[in-house]
């Protein structure tokens, strides 16, 4: 009897990409206890150890190291502890994900993860804005600080507190994909010259990056089946979905399930930030909705009302109507979800090489968005912008 080759491991393949694992979410948090192994679209043959290629590495501090600063940049110039090296077959999926080097190998896996989705939202390669200085980015897995950050050149990921327990940011694939929206931000639009004082530079930078860890953190199939089985296939119901939020684990959902508008913001830039990234995601929920309903999974009459100002009892007749269709097609409801998804990822995407910076409102980022969406994302993201008092409604 003759077995069948495992294609994973033949040679011929080698240019398919590499394996990696990823937690969605911190590996703390009730039901994603165990990572994903995922396939990131690197070649092997691209790939060193570290891990490293060529437009990203990892230097890993033997002893403490301070955090980057104006005075100082990369490369880091201290001891370094040993690269990780990739498995007999070259795939980086044989890392003890309990393990110290697995910190290097996990903080490399995601960065490389959101930059493969947002390049291919752009349609070409992200160059980064520090690339004339430092070819690569530098990536330090474990700084002894409370903070994470991306800069002129590099990513570094410190620790939070949780429950009086250090946690390593290196794990934590939500703070990874925000500091690399920054990064992947600056590389599309360029640095800002001058900000000014009345400006949204800042709160703009805090929505988008808050966007790309959204959006990122849908593309792994297991947290999108685990997030419509939490809710029966319920994301367009938002009182709901702020209920369900207010517990879950999904702490990208929680973020974006906001109420705010502009009127009620401070000029603290995160602040500032919940009425548009609020809007982004009421956005991705309405073209979900239009999808279900398109294909018999959702009550029509959805479509003709505000679904921010459903009666309790209009809201579980809608519930148990969609409970019932996500538990008969529940691909449906998959589909419906990714699609929007990147309808509303590609016109974030695509927007970045229209701003200027230097001059940014909110509601010129809102205004290109929508016209860089298409057809119903463009009617949809143009209503919850006006929603939220980011643009006039028209």
């Amino acid at each position: 009897m003759r077995l069948l080759r495992d294609d994973a491991l033949d040679s011929g393949n080698a240019r398919v990409g590499t394996r990696f694992w990823i937690y969605p979410q911190p590996p703390f948090i009730p039901g994603y206890e165990q990572p994903d192994r995922v396939w990131l679209s690197i070649p092997r043959d691209e790939l060193g150890e570290g891990p490293s290629d060529l437009s990203m590495y990892v230097a890993d501090p033997l002893y403490d190291k301070q955090p980057y600063g104006l005075a100082s940049l990369p490369p880091f110039g201290g001891a370094k502890r040993a690269p990780v090296r990739p498995g007999p077959d070259r795939h980086f999926d044989n890392i003890d994900p309990t393990s110290r080097p697995f910190l290097a190998v996990h903080a490399y896996a995601c960065v490389r993860f959101v930059l493969d989705i947002w390049q291919s939202y752009l349609g070409r390669r992200v160059h980064w804005f520090f690339d004339q200085t430092f070819p690569r980015l530098e990536i330090v897995p474990f700084v002894d600080w409370d903070n994470a950050q991306a800069g002129y050149g590099f990513l570094e990921l410190g620790w939070s507190d949780v429950d009086g327990i250090m946690r390593p940011y290196a794990l934590n694939f939500d703070t990874i994909a925000h500091e690399v929206g920054h990064l992947i931000m600056l590389s599309e639009t360029g640095v800002p010259t001058v900000t000014s004082p009345d400006g949204d530079f800042f709160s703009f930078s805090e929505a988008f990056s808050d966007c790309v860890s959204l959006i990122s953190f849908l593309h792994f199939d297991s947290a999108i089946d685990r997030l419509l089985r939490r809710t029966r296939g319920n994301l367009l119901l938002y009182n709901e979905l702020n209920r369900f939020a207010e517990t879950s684990p999904e702490t990208q959902i929680r973020l974006a399930t906001n109420f705010r508008r502009m009127s009620a913001t401070t000029r603290e830039a995160h602040d500032r930030a919940l009425p548009f990234v609020g809007a982004i995601f009421d956005s991705i929920v309405a073209l979900y909705h239009r999808d279900l309903v398109a294909n018999g999974c959702a009550d029509r009459r959805l479509l003709d009302v505000d679904i921010r100002e459903l009666a309790r009892d209009e809201f579980d007749t809608f519930r148990q109507a969609t409970a019932e269709a996500f538990g008969a097609k529940p691909l449906y409801f998959k589909l419906a979800l990714t699609a929007a998804r990147d309808a509303v990822g590609a016109a974030l995407a695509t927007s970045l090489s229209t701003l200027d910076l230097n001059t940014l409102r909110l509601e010129q980022a809102a205004e290109a968005i929508v016209a860089s969406a298409d057809g119903p994302a463009a009617e949809l993201l143009e209503e919850n912008f006006a929603w939220r008092e980011i643009i006039a409604s028209r």
